[in-house]
């Protein structure tokens, strides 16, 4: 009886303590205002088509008024849906912290930055972007530029989305094709011809269509017939024909 009754009194101390800790962070909130920034963006090491200084810039120029305010008046919502719809981010998460970054009294601002993540670009006809694997658009910026499949010639922001998307984002699936295949070109009749990073061979693919089973006609080239090496004596292999390859020597 008594260890059920010092039971129910250590229950009742917790939740008495717990109230107690939730009503003073919401006062030190009310009473604390955002003195510093602090901002992480991922990827940062491989990915830079934003980064720290850009964020943080951002921030002053669009949301300056949040340094002074109170840390539970800031609609951090706000804030993300802002930074989301930049061409760099995929996702941005914002919320607030009792902590300095600055070493002032008050609290932050904390912003953690998810980009996006480039699979092509396409670079013709005086365009210049990348387009991730979710056909989002990011412009060419001088600051970085992404060692990703390079695509050239008849190229519409619809075909890039809608054809060139799924098939690199296959290519970017398989670590035999990502580093066997370096740049597309598409014609007027939207046929493909590849250029591999090994060899100075044309990959003539045709049609995206079947673009599965023409790569793994591809790779059972790449690792069976050509073993032992040999595709320096061809000048093209031909994939537009179902189930058949065709290789042109020199």
């Amino acid at each position: 009886m008594f260890k059920k009754f010092l039971h129910i009194i250590l229950w009742g101390a917790a939740i008495v303590l717990i109230v107690f800790s939730l009503g003073f962070s919401a006062r030190k909130y009310r009473q604390t205002r955002c003195v510093g920034l602090v901002v992480d963006v991922s990827d940062s090491a491989q990915y830079r088509f934003i980064d720290n200084e850009d964020v943080e810039k951002w921030i002053q120029k669009k949301y300056n008024g949040v340094f002074g305010k109170r840390l539970d008046s800031i609609n951090t919502r706000t804030i993300e849906e802002g930074l989301e719809k930049l061409q760099a981010i995929g996702r941005a998460q914002v919320y607030t912290t009792l902590a300095s970054s600055t070493g002032d009294k008050g609290g932050s601002l904390v912003v953690r930055i998810e980009q996006r993540r480039p699979i092509f670009r396409v670079f013709t006809s005086g365009l210049d972007y990348y387009m991730d694997n979710e056909g989002n658009v990011m412009n060419w910026t001088p600051k970085y530029t992404a060692r990703v499949i390079l695509v050239g010639g008849s190229v519409t922001r619809k075909f890039a989305r809608e054809t060139l998307v799924p098939l690199v984002s296959y290519i970017d699936s398989d670590d035999f094709l990502k580093a066997q295949i370096d740049q597309i070109y598409v014609d007027d009749d939207s046929d493909l011809t590849m250029i591999p990073r090994i060899g100075d061979q044309r990959i003539e693919f045709g049609k995206a269509d079947d673009y599965r089973i023409k790569f793994r006609n591809l790779k059972a080239l790449y690792t069976e017939g050509f073993r032992h090496g040999g595709w320096s004596k061809y000048k093209s292999i031909n994939l537009k024909y179902r189930n058949q390859i065709v290789c042109t020597k020199k």
